[in-house]
């Protein structure tokens, strides 16, 4: 096995060990249910807020259709996601910066795979994490349909429209996560103390905020000049980007165009946070300026 993958595989039953996985598999999707209820309970409880609701619903800007539905919720959870996991590789990168086994990795595996190691457990953590969530969510509704015998109407979701959603979703989330976890690792490469470089991890965090704004506004306005330029931008086109093509507000070659960049400007982050990466990784107690990041990305 290469030395990539060995970084992987033992990144990845590490995380998948650890107490604190099992405890947000089983926790997270409670909470947000719970969170979701209480916030509907409170809406609907609120004259203001369901007056503010009817004004802002479907029919203030057209037809409400499924895969409308659909592109909330996937500007919604791609945003969550990639910023979770991508928080994550920052975590594990600057906890691995403060002690010395990353001195000896360095002497035998170079910085480069050691984040793209760390990038990838990362995601193949997260598709554990969701697929576990999707056979949890299975059993519930299995239950539910034992209780309350229901037909599902298979010919009507198993559609073209629908799958090419699913794929789309996909596809937009892979090379988004590669794009901001890339940056996520270079940030915390740069760092070992846990007051500094929070300014980057803000302008991220708000950069991804501002993108799940927008992709909202994208699922009626889709169309317009303003959003389609955005999906070329690789910073806003994971989530603008995806919402489009599952809305179909978008010709698919405009999708595809979207999605090609943003694969691209993905490989170009890798390269850019591997340099930084390689020739941060061992240094330590210092703050790094943005002159000095643009010194290691000179670097050879």
């Amino acid at each position: 096995m290469s030395n990539l993958g060995l970084i992987i595989k033992n990144e990845y039953l590490t995380d998948i060990r650890a107490k604190s996985f099992w405890i947000s598999t089983f926790i997270v999707p409670v909470l947000m249910v719970a969170f979701g209820g209480f916030a509907g309970y409170m809406m609907a409880e609120s004259d203001t807020a369901m007056a503010v609701a009817d004004k802002m619903g479907p029919e203030a800007d057209g037809e409400f259709t499924v895969l409308k539905g659909l592109g909330l919720l996937c500007g919604l959870f791609l945003c969550l996601f990639i910023m979770m996991y991508g928080s994550a590789i920052f975590t594990k990168v600057k906890t691995e910066k403060t002690n010395r086994i990353v001195e000896i990795l360095a002497t035998c595996v170079s910085g480069r795979t050691m984040m793209l190691g760390k990038i990838i457990s990362v995601g193949l953590t997260g598709i554990t994490q969701m697929l576990l969530w999707g056979v949890l969510i299975g059993i519930f509704l299995f239950g539910i349909f034992l209780v309350f015998p229901v037909e599902i109407p298979w010919g009507e979701i198993l559609t073209y429209d629908y799958i090419m959603a699913v794929v789309w979703m996909v596809l937009y989330f892979i090379g988004g996560y590669i794009f901001f976890g890339s940056l996520y690792a270079a940030v915390g490469a740069m760092t070992d103390k846990n007051n500094e470089n929070q300014e980057y991890m803000a302008v991220l965090t708000f950069i991804l905020l501002i993108s799940f704004y927008i992709s909202e506004y994208a699922v009626d306005h889709g169309e317009t000049l303003f959003v389609r330029i955005l999906t070329y931008i690789p910073f806003t086109s994971p989530t603008i980007g995806a919402v489009n093509a599952v809305t179909q507000s978008s010709p698919i070659w405009e999708s595809l165009i979207g999605l090609i960049v943003l694969y691209i400007f993905a490989w170009i982050a890798m390269a850019f946070a591997g340099k930084i990466y390689t020739s941060s990784i061992l240094l330590k107690g210092k703050k790094f300026s943005p002159k000095d990041i643009i010194t290691f990305i000179k670097s050879k």
